[in-house]
């Protein structure tokens, strides 16, 4: 049986991963709708590429954003309802899709601005 002690940890960590992700929807929608105006009347084949290319992550990063929420959520309700099994399995794995999501969405913004300020 875990005790609250050994629990909380686990919640509380699951807490800034989600304080930590609502940013990124906020950042990657601003993203988005700084892109649409940009991309307006663009007509240059390579570039088109690239709109499409980003259209198509945003949209994608921003299901992986809500995907990792809503299983976050549902670990921190296992977490709390089944006090006497052994969540640190699935915590880590949490963790790992959540380092591996913030890398990918580091790196997508990072590109997106490069190709904006070259574009």
């Amino acid at each position: 049986m875990l005790t609250e002690t050994q629990q909380q940890p686990l919640l509380t960590e699951a807490n800034v991963w989600i304080e930590k992700l609502v940013p990124y929807v906020h950042n990657i929608n601003d993203l988005k709708n700084k892109f649409y105006k940009w991309a307006a009347g663009k007509s240059d084949h390579d570039v088109l590429v690239q709109i499409e290319h980003y259209h198509n992550q945003f949209h994608i990063q921003l299901i992986n954003l809500h995907d990792l929420k809503h299983a976050i959520r549902l670990h921190m309700k296992e977490v709390n309802f089944n006090t006497n099994t052994d969540h640190s399995a699935n915590h880590a794995q949490l963790d790992e899709q959540f380092n591996f999501l913030v890398k990918d969405l580091d790196q997508l913004i990072a590109d997106f601005n490069k190709f904006i300020a070259e574009n």
